[in-house]
Parts: C-alpha cells; structure tokens; sequence
C-alpha cells in the first residue's frame, strides 16, 4: 500500500513521497526496512524518532515535526482512531487455507456459503448455516441448526452451541464456548430455607440458545451461556474481553465493554453502550443501565442507574465511595483523638477526686 493511499484512508494530512510502498507497520526503533511504517503518534515514539531508520512515519497533528524530517510524514487527529483503521488496513488475519479442508467434517445438509474457509478437523453439524467468506479455523465444532453470519472469525478451539445464531462480521477468539448450558437448579441454592440438609439439587434445564449481534467481538476462553427457554442476548457492536463470564438469560446492550474476568449472573440486563472494568462481578437479576460505567474489581449487587460511574466492593457511586474510603484513612487519626480525650477525663476525674 502506497504512503498516499494510507493518508487518504485515514483522512489525514501527507507531506512528502506519496509513493512510498508500505509493507508493515513499526515501531520507531524497529524500522529495518524501506517499506516499513514508523507509528510515531505517542509522545515515547516520537521521542525516538530523530535515531529511527524510517522513510515514512505516521505522527500525531499536535506533535508537527519540522519540514523534510523525512520523506513521508502522515499527521493525524485523532490517534487512537487512526490506529484503529491502520491496524485493520494491515492485518491479513491468521493464516489459513481456503476452502473446505478434506479433515474437516461437514454435514450434508450444511448451508455453506460462498468463500467460506472450514480448517482441519473442524465440525460443521447438521442443518447448520455458514455465512459468505466467514473463516473457521481448526479444530472449531459448530452444532446443529447453528448460524454463523457472514465474514465471521471463529479462531482455533471455538465451540458454538447447537441453535446458537451469531450475526455478521462477528469474531470468536480461541477455546471461546457459546451455548453452554445455564447454571441453574432447584431449588435456589441462595436460600438458605430451602437449602437444607438432604436436599436434591435438581438440574434446570436450558432450551433456549444465545444471539449474538453483527461486529461482536469475543475473547479467548470467554462462556457464554444459553438461556432457560428464551435466548441470551449480546447486541451489535459490543466487544468482550478474555475469561469473561456471561450467565443465562442475560440481555447485553449495543456497543457495551466488557474487560476481562467479569463474571454476568444470570438474567442480567446491561443497557447501550455500557463499560464494565476488568474483574467486576454482578449478581443476579441486576439492571445495569445504559451509558453507565463499573470501575475495576467491584461488586454490582443492585440496579445501577444510566449514565452513573459506580465502584467499589460492593459497588456504589463513586462519590460515596470515595468519600468512605477518605473517611476510613482518617480512623488513626480519629482514635487517636479520641484517646486523647479519654485520657485527659481520667486525668480530671482523677483530680476531682482528690
């Protein structure tokens, strides 16, 4: 890809060549190449750039470089978005064949789309759906009457429940479980009236299946599972880390963060655009409500409003919590005083004795 095409597609200002061909992109100090791209837009990386090799570099607008520094420069505005667009420009996906593998097993009556790609001992169960041009790499099993939408990602070790659906564009990292079954028994194993000595925990079990929207992303090792009759849902746009945990019957909004090491109680409801830091757990039956923001670590056990900023163990405004945790440093200083005072009334009650 030429330097100019690269500028245009991040719509962002080129001075210099804009012939230069760009294979890779780079680090200031790991530039060895011609046709390598320096990423030069954090204040470290520019900072290495006058001993860097480069021909072309990409730079933040707020930090210009003076005229003719190098052959090509390409100044954007916002940084982190012009990563994001570089970074999909030059990422070919993992490696694979295309086609059907002859080790991979594929159910006669498999709807496979065109240009879908099926790996090594991947498993393609019956009266399932594979959309156009999705890539399922080894050792992948979709179950029967699943669907996968177009231009999907299932990386090595993804397991897809029978009946699940997953919308287009969606990407599932490694050893990823979708459609498991739901933790659920009777009776409730949180009441302690029902959960006496000799009782028989009894399996619910769980018909529904999981729905995931278009451009959802899902981290390696995350479970997610299906719910008791109706479906779990995961909404468009929304990105999912590694190790996550989401329970049956849980609804998650479009566009929501979820960090690693969360873990979703059942029947959750997170709202649009939600963020939940790495680590936080939420109980069951929780609302969580649109544009709202979980600090790392904590513990959602009740509703949390849209747009509020909750933390801490358990979770509650931040303000709040904040101010408890100001208040629990000033404790020495309050039995300190308070010491102080008991011992001074001993001292005049000692006195008026006398």
């Amino acid at each position: 890809m030429l330097t100019k095409d690269i500028a245009q597609a991040l719509a962002a200002r080129l001075d210099g060549d804009g012939a230069i061909q760009i294979d890779r992109l780079v680090h200031p100090d790991r530039v060895e190449r011609p046709s390598d791209l320096a990423i030069a837009m954090s204040a470290e990386a520019a900072a290495n750039l006058p001993r860097s090799k480069a021909r072309a570099v990409v730079i933040a607008a707020v930090r210009p470089l003076p005229s003719g520094s190098f052959p090509a420069v390409i100044a954007v505005g916002e940084t982190r978005t012009a990563l994001a667009k570089l970074t999909a420009l030059f990422d070919p996906g993992p490696p694979h064949e295309c086609g059907v593998h002859p080790a991979a097993l594929v159910a006669a009556d498999a709807v496979i789309g065109e240009d879908v790609s099926i790996g090594p001992y991947a498993v393609v169960g019956p009266r399932s759906r594979i959309g156009a041009g999705t890539t399922i790499m080894p050792q992948v099993t979709v179950a029967a009457d699943a669907a996968v939408g177009a231009q999907c990602l299932l990386h090595s070790g993804v397991r897809i429940g029978h009946g699940c659906r997953l919308g287009d564009r969606v990407i599932v990292h490694a050893n990823a479980v979708i459609g498991a079954d739901g933790f659920s028994f009777a009776p409730d194993l949180m009441s302690a009236s029902a959960f006496t000595a000799g009782v028989k925990v009894t399996r619910v079990h769980s018909l529904g299946n999981v729905e995931i929207g278009d451009d959802v992303e899902i981290g390696a090792c995350t479970t997610i599972d299906r719910a008791t009759l109706e479906s779990t849902r995961i909404g468009r746009g929304t990105k999912i880390d590694d190790h996550v945990h989401i329970g049956h019957n849980v609804i998650i909004g479009e566009s929501c963060i979820l960090c690693g090491m969360v873990g979703i109680s059942g029947s959750v409801i997170i709202g649009d655009r939600a963020r939940i830091g790495g680590g936080v757990g939420v109980g069951d039956h929780v609302r969580i409500g649109a544009q709202a923001v979980i600090g790392a670590g904590s513990g959602v056990a009740t509703d949390v409003p849209a747009n509020a900023f909750f933390t801490g163990y358990p979770a509650q405004p931040h303000g709040r919590f904040v101010e408890q945790y100001l208040y629990l440093l000033r404790q020495r200083r309050l039995h300190d005083s308070v010491a102080a005072v008991a011992s001074r009334l001993d001292a005049l009650e000692r006195t008026m004795k006398k």
